[in-house]
């Protein structure tokens, strides 16, 4: 079974309401703005099965002992996400959701990459297939060129060392 169809069919059968693929006119979009911002050669970057090799820096990780947990620690349950599910083909499908339709779902689903992005585009967080999250942070400054990371403690901020 295709990786999306596993999605929709765990969707489906767990009634996760706050879990929505994108239209087919606007996921190209929405993932181009999501190479351009993240990746250090843009789009160029797509070809790669595994984006988070192409993260622009800063960049950090973690190895959580349980990474379900740290993603429910880590992700706002209410707060509207993008979030990227990708096949070993480099076939990517985009879903808008809530950061507790995201935890249902990857409560259902196993052994995939996924990523999710902040709807403000500020930063970007994988899980790839060694259950390590990578997190590259893009923020833009007053004046819409990128800048350096806030500092301030946010809930996503105080799980990465």
């Amino acid at each position: 079974m295709a990786l999306r169809d596993a999605i929709t069919k765990a969707v489906r059968d767990k009634s996760i309401s706050d879990f929505e693929f994108v239209r087919l006119t606007k996921w190209e979009g929405i993932l181009n703005r999501i190479a351009d911002k993240f990746l250090r050669n843009g789009t160029r970057d797509l070809k790669s099965i595994w984006l988070w090799e192409s993260f622009r820096d800063p960049i950090t990780s973690e190895q959580p002992d349980d990474p379900l947990q740290w993603l429910r620690d880590y992700l706002d349950p209410s707060a509207d996400y993008w979030f990227l599910a990708t096949e070993e083909d480099g076939k990517y499908w985009i879903a808008e959701a809530t950061g507790g339709g995201i935890i249902r779902v990857i409560e259902e689903m196993h052994g995939f990459e996924y990523y999710v992005v902040d709807r403000g585009m500020n930063w970007i967080l994988c899980e790839n297939h060694h259950s390590v999250f990578i997190r590259s942070d893009q923020p833009e400054t007053n004046n819409g060129e990128q800048g350096v990371a806030p500092q301030s403690a946010t809930r996503h901020e105080s799980n990465f060392h």
